[in-house]
């Protein structure tokens, strides 16, 4: 049986990603501004809050998790699952927003959980939010073999090890926020910390990422979804087209690249 990946939303303005196999469903973030927003994006992918087993949370920034996500959760009895250092401040900042709270479990550092028949192992990504950002990586089933995914959408640097998280992946969601020249042009106040080590990823940096992954990889992913793309510092066809440049300077160049919507859902990726 397929594992499915439909990146919903990515961008600064809302993230949101769909998993689904063997009948389970979950999300990975949920920051839309409003719980209309959060059911429409799921209606676009033919889904429900009460099709939904649980909701990933990668950190504590807005464009990740809100109140609106919250307040959909405990309508629909969803379970958040989040880093144990992000319980103090998700209590503290973002639950207390909402009109209701559902059921939050916590997670530790390189804790293998499953959720029906997938297997969620989180590790952590040099990010400047409060508490501990995470990446993803999911193995489920399919068929005769076991596939895998994985996924860090927020990440300032690539520190060593790093890479080692998306070995073997069969699906490859990795952060392509900024081009280099764009930002350096920016006037943006924040510009700095966007390029900085706990900031977020270029897409050279991305591209030169996947290079190490596919190098120290047995088997090349089937596609690679780039995600969280900058609206004012990137466009998809300079991620994309930065990003296949690079692998193909090192013999990649048959892996499809694909860049996520920020404003609609892309198709969904079948590994």
């Amino acid at each position: 049986m397929d594992f499915h990946v439909t990146p919903l939303r990515s961008g600064s303005s809302g993230n949101l990603t769909l998993l689904s196999h063997a009948g389970t469903i979950l999300l990975v973030d949920a920051g839309l501004p409003s719980q209309r927003g959060l059911s429409a994006a799921l209606a676009e992918a033919g889904y429900r809050w009460d099709d939904v087993d649980a909701v990933l949370v990668s950190h504590l920034h807005s464009d990740h998790v809100n109140h609106s996500a919250v307040a959909c959760c405990a309508r629909h009895d969803v379970p958040i699952h989040l880093h144990l250092g992000n319980l103090d401040g998700f209590a503290r900042t973002i639950a207390p927003r909402s009109p209701a709270r559902g059921p939050v479990r916590a997670f530790e550092d390189g804790e293998t959980f499953f959720i029906g028949g997938i297997a969620v192992r989180p590790f952590r990504v040099p990010h400047d939010a409060r508490g501990v950002t995470c990446g993803f990586s999911f193995t489920a089933a399919a068929g005769e073999r076991d596939v895998r995914v994985s996924m860090a959408t927020d990440l300032g640097g690539n520190e060593n090890g790093l890479f080692e998280e998306f070995l073997e992946s069969d699906l490859i969601l990795i952060e392509a926020n900024y081009d280099e020249e764009m930002l350096h042009r920016s006037r943006r106040h924040d510009k700095a910390r966007v390029g900085s080590n706990v900031g977020h990823f270029s897409n050279a940096q991305a591209g030169k990422f996947l290079v190490r992954v596919l190098q120290e990889s047995r088997k090349t992913p089937s596609a690679v979804i780039l995600c969280h793309l900058s609206a004012d510092h990137n466009t998809p066809e300079l991620a994309r087209g930065t990003v296949r440049e690079i692998l193909a300077a090192h013999r990649f160049d048959g892996i499809p690249v694909h860049a996520a919507r920020r404003d609609a859902p892309m198709r969904k990726f079948s590994v």
